[in-house]
């Protein structure tokens, strides 16, 4: 199978955007939740509501909302692959439109489940009929402190259309406009970013730091740009949280995870505590490469020879065999992702950069999109959504639409665990000394970049939030609090980081359409640390917990199901042994030296 051949199949939606049922669907589900609300509206707040109503309003909201999100995932996924294509742009702003009419019609249905009264929402609760939603209604009851009026946020609905999302989509269409002209060996070739930034793990020095300034001269020569939509969208986040009544931007993000402040500022304080691990691989890095200094686009360069590329065919053979060794069915479970078209993985003018993996239809399979460029980083990412959609198969396998939801701070478990599996796989092969200490070094710097450097992105954004509620900052000040944590991260260890690296910050997509998701990856490479270590001592034994964890999508809170396995959130030392196995493996790779 040929690169150039990896795409996408969507017919599980629709044929393409001018299919006449998507036209069908969405008159249908208009309709639909107009008579749901003229039905419903109003009788859920009684104190003579039984569990036998409100199940059947319940599963009524949940269908709707079910087929709503299929017409939002093709919309979306269509778009990923084409954003220069103007019949997809306007068919994504038509289901965008048609989107909010729809939401707004079911908008009241949990603004009025939390106007049950105490007595009436405990009977609920208990009910043993409303099981399969019990946890929806919990995580509800949660947010009522932060709810605001149904005409309040039917405003905010219709506001985000040329508000928030329209900045997203003009941040988005931005970048994919991107080319990138490009000189390797005399030949002058015409890059697209992801293709670009596939040079900064060549043994080229001068090739690497050229690649990294081609790449920020796009986003310094149109900063006036990215630092409007960074301040817009940031800005609209800190007024819907201020309004909505949350203790501070990041708790907003932590109720949608389910997962307490405490936590998260526990993972946080250990991991910024720790930076000197950072700083002691940088500083030994630089003693294998016999360099004097390194440079931002040194960071990953490759230590000795691992050079071996990696074709399509072959990279998702070898995942497939590594999970077969784990649990023969997740072996099956990505050769079938694969039979039926659901990876597109050639890069592509038009097509966004970076990788993601998406829901599919409840009893399908999910979607996964990566740029694969044939090199081993592109076999870890295509590992790591492979793990993802391993996670999502069980989800959509178990749950009901409803709790078909992953809480961040867990979505990373699979896809780090899949990481874990194929690099201790590679280190357990026949590997000489040079090779081994080469392979260590990807293994670790790929620990760095999951759980340091998106803890920094993650101080950051407290940073620029903590700005932003003050005042709009300037492109400087951005940049300027961006270098600051890259600084604190990397100390002495890298040199040149605001002159080489400060415009970096309008890269991270995360930072506008899920602000404050980077923890999450931090957070769940430190778990999965732990959880890998336990299945190197329980083996076998392991895999039915593993799979269970997987299926519960989000019907229990991350405490709720990590407590059945033994792991409290809460206790720091719980993280702190992530952090210790990392510096080991530092010390190993000294010993190596």
């Amino acid at each position: 199978m040929a690169s150039a051949q990896i795409t996408w199949d969507l017919n599980d939606f629709y044929k393409d955007s001018e299919d006449p049922q998507v036209e069908k669907d969405l008159k249908e589900l208009l309709k639909k939740s107009q008579n749901f609300q003229e039905r419903v509206r109003g009788n859920i707040k009684t104190n003579s509501l039984k569990a036998k109503e409100l199940l059947e309003w319940y599963k009524e909201y949940e269908a709707i909302s079910e087929n709503l999100f299929y017409l939002e995932t093709y919309s979306q996924l269509l778009y990923s692959i084409n954003t220069l294509d103007n019949k997809v742009k306007a068919f994504v702003a038509k289901i965008d439109d048609n989107k909010v009419k729809i939401q707004e019609n079911l908008l009241f249905f949990n603004l009025e489940l939390n106007e049950i009264s105490d007595a009436k929402f405990a009977e609920l609760k208990g009910n043993p009929k409303l099981e399969r939603f019990k946890h929806a209604l919990l995580i509800n009851r949660m947010r009522k402190p932060h709810q605001l009026t149904e005409k309040e946020e039917q405003i905010i609905l219709m506001k985000d259309i040329t508000g928030k999302n329209g900045f997203l989509k003009l941040y988005n269409e931005l970048k994919s406009s991107f080319t990138f002209e490009f000189e390797v060996e005399g030949e002058i070739k015409q890059l697209t970013e992801a293709e670009l930034f596939a040079y900064m793990y060549q043994t080229d020095k001068e090739l690497r730091f050229k690649a990294l300034k081609t790449i920020l001269s796009k986003y310094t020569e149109n900063e006036l740009i990215f630092t409007h939509i960074f301040n817009n969208i940031l800005k609209d986040w800190d007024v819907e949280t201020r309004r909505k009544n949350y203790k501070n931007p990041i708790s907003r993000r932590n109720l949608m995870n389910e997962i307490s402040d405490e936590v998260v500022e526990t993972v946080g304080k250990v991991t910024t505590e720790s930076y000197h691990i950072v700083q002691k691989y940088y500083t030994l890095k630089k003693k294998i490469m016999g360099l004097s200094e390194l440079h931002m686009s040194d960071l990953y360069a490759p230590v000795g020879q691992i050079e071996q590329k990696y074709k399509y065919i072959e990279a998702i053979d070898l995942i497939k065999e590594i999970n077969h060794n784990f649990h023969p069915e997740f072996k099956n479970i990505i050769a079938k992702m694969d039979e039926v078209h659901h990876i597109d993985a050639t890069p592509r003018k038009g097509k966004n950069r970076g990788a993601f993996c998406a829901f599919g239809k409840l009893k399908h399979y999910p979607f996964v999109f990566v740029n694969f460029v044939d090199n081993i980083d592109s076999v870890r990412t295509l590992a790591h959504e492979l793990g993802h959609a391993i996670q999502a198969y069980y989800i959509q396998r178990d749950q009901n639409f409803i709790n078909m939801d992953i809480s961040l701070a867990i979505a990373e478990i699979a896809s780090v665990f899949n990481e874990m599996l194929i690099i201790d796989y590679l280190l357990n092969s026949d590997l000489s000394e040079e090779d081994k200490k080469a392979l260590l070094c990807v293994f670790i710097e790929k620990n760095i970049a999951t759980s340091f450097r998106q803890n920094a992105f993650y101080n950051f954004e407290t940073s620029i939030h903590n700005l932003i509620e003050k005042k709009l900052p300037t492109t400087e000040e951005v940049k300027d609090l961006f270098i600051q944590e890259m600084r604190s991260m990397f100390g002495d260890s890298i040199t040149n980081i605001k002159e080489e690296y400060a415009s970096y910050c309008f890269v991270i997509p995360h930072f506008l359409h899920d602000p404050f998701y980077v923890y999450a990856y931090n957070m769940s490479n430190l778990l999965v640390i732990s959880l890998y270590q336990m299945y190197l001592e329980e083996k076998e034994k392991f895999v039915p917990k593993f799979i269970k964890l997987l299926s519960v999508g989000c019907s229990q809170t991350p405490q709720e199901m990590l407590s059945d396995i033994g792991i409290d959130l809460n206790d720091p030392s719980f993280w702190q042994k992530g952090i210790k196995f990392l510096a080991g493996k530092i010390d190993e790779l000294e010993t190596l030296v």
